[in-house]
């Protein structure tokens, strides 16, 4: 079950990026062809075959569950005129192609929100049971608490204040709880068990819902972290200095996600969400065909005022194409042989 619901979110993700761009083309007068989920030829089944038509675009399903398309009139050759992309102008090109990553980042903010909202921080851990003879009993730590801070420290993530408490086993601390929206100040002193402090408690993601305003707070922090960590990543990858980092690609995302749906409900949206975080980022590389690219020639068609050579366009995004799925081919060959040989 956990890998239906990982490739339902994979295809809910890309289609939200590829209606992105069909919905601003169309509000720009350019046609869109076709608009398929999935790759390779359209599912068929006897005289069955799931694609319909609506507005002048052919709407298809299809059979290989991974990517989608968006197909304009005269983006993959030199056709001008009325309702074609290269007819259109450059802010319109623009916006076409920024739109796709710009409904993902949509996606993401909107699933963090809902869970921030609804379901609570699961970066906040709440106490669950406290256990006898341990100095989170003496300092009178109830279950349903939550610590929010250490001394100085204050956190609605638990990663963040969990080391001040490991590294003060036998010195004392002041622990802020939140009770019942109630926030107060404790002190304790963890219990030195071979060299880690520790309270005495059992800990489990915080079901307590956050405010409306703190939700956004939060979900636009941790998009901007991630954005972080993810030019991070790139850059390590261009200067190779990768270390031990593991790269994964449609096989071991499916993996994850599916891994994830049967951990629990809140770390499979996460996921979902950061996946359509790292999707949106990802077509932002000036690198043809991917949007990033597109928007690149659409900025020098807006600056020089002439259009791209559109066999320089299709020759550069063609070999870009192949570029890309090289890499994806060398990523999921490595995710099938981990997966079935590791």
């Amino acid at each position: 079950m956990g890998y239906v619901l990982a490739l339902l979110g994979l295809a809910i993700i890309i289609l939200v990026h590829e209606y992105g761009h069909y919905i601003v083309a169309k509000r720009n007068g350019i046609i869109v062809e076709r608009f398929g989920i999935g790759m390779g030829p359209t599912i068929k089944f006897g005289k069955f075959s799931a694609h319909w038509y609506r507005d002048g675009t052919e709407f298809c399903l299809c059979w290989i569950p991974i990517g989608g398309f968006c197909q304009l009139k005269g983006e993959e050759d030199d056709e001008r005129g009325e309702g074609t992309f290269n007819s259109a102008s450059p802010m319109a090109k623009f916006w076409v192609s920024f739109s796709g990553p710009f409904a993902n980042f949509l996606t993401a903010f909107a699933i963090l929100f809902i869970v921030f909202a609804f379901l609570g921080n699961p970066l906040q851990m709440q106490v669950q049971e406290v256990m006898e003879d341990y100095p989170a009993m003496e300092a009178g730590i109830q279950p349903g608490d939550m610590i929010v801070g250490v001394n100085e420290i204050q956190s609605d993530t638990w990663s963040e204040l969990q080391p001040s408490i490991s590294e003060s086993a036998g010195k004392p601390l002041t622990i802020t709880i939140m009770r019942n929206n109630d926030t107060f100040t404790t002190n304790i002193i963890p219990k030195n068990e071979d060299g880690v402090g520790m309270l005495g408690v059992i800990l489990a993601p915080s079901t307590q819902p956050v405010g409306f305003g703190k939700s956004i707070q939060m979900s636009l922090t941790m998009m901007k972290d991630f954005f972080v960590e993810l030019v991070r990543f790139v850059g390590k990858a261009i200067t190779g200095n990768l270390g031990g980092v593991q790269v994964t690609g449609p096989v071991g995302i499916i993996k994850m996600a599916g891994e994830s749906a049967n951990a629990s409900a809140v770390a499979f949206l996460f996921f979902v969400a950061f996946l359509s975080l790292n999707l949106g980022v990802f077509n932002l590389f000036p690198i043809p065909p991917l949007d990033g690219g597109k928007i690149v020639f659409a900025a020098y068609e807006g600056i020089t005022k002439r259009s791209v050579n559109k066999k320089v366009e299709l020759t550069v995004s063609t070999i870009g194409f192949m570029l890309l799925i090289g890499v994806l081919l060398i990523v999921t060959y490595k995710d099938i042989v981990g997966l079935f040989f590791s």
